[in-house]
């Protein structure tokens, strides 16, 4: 797991986030300025999908538990509660579940990556590729 930081929430609550990392758009192409915002605190995580995301507190480590509540973020509070089912499925029966939306899908699949390798269930050659990406 790569090294996280500390930020305060709006409450005062220190929570995790990783570090601002470069957008593949700023690598790939020419003459692009990337400004970062943070807009974060105007889509907060709902009570209800951050309650159902404790229950795989002892499935995962606190500072995992705190980038997939992390992950929610910005989408609609129903979708964030089908996210913190199927991650929390995902942390228990290792079963991973789609939803037809591919953001949301392609966040669930990082999150199910995430777990997957700090349960041990990565395949070696794999996870030496994700480490090379910054994964």
């Amino acid at each position: 797991m790569k090294e996280l930081i500390l930020r305060k929430t709006k409450d005062g609550r220190l929570t995790v986030m990783p570090p601002r990392k470069k957008l593949m758009t700023s690598v790939l192409a020419r003459d692009v300025k990337v400004v970062h915002e943070d807009i974060s605190y105007d889509y907060p995580v709902t009570r209800r999908a951050s309650r159902e995301l404790t229950t795989i507190r002892k499935k995962v480590s606190p500072q995992l538990l705190d980038l997939l509540t992390l992950q929610l973020m910005g989408f609609r509070r129903d979708m964030q509660y089908v996210m913190a089912e199927n991650i929390t499925l995902f942390a228990y029966e290792h079963v991973a579940y789609t939803t037809g939306c591919p953001g949301v899908d392609a966040v669930l699949d990082i999150c199910y990556t995430w777990i997957a390798e700090e349960q041990g269930l990565m395949n070696c050659k794999l996870k030496e590729l994700l480490r090379s990406v910054g994964l």
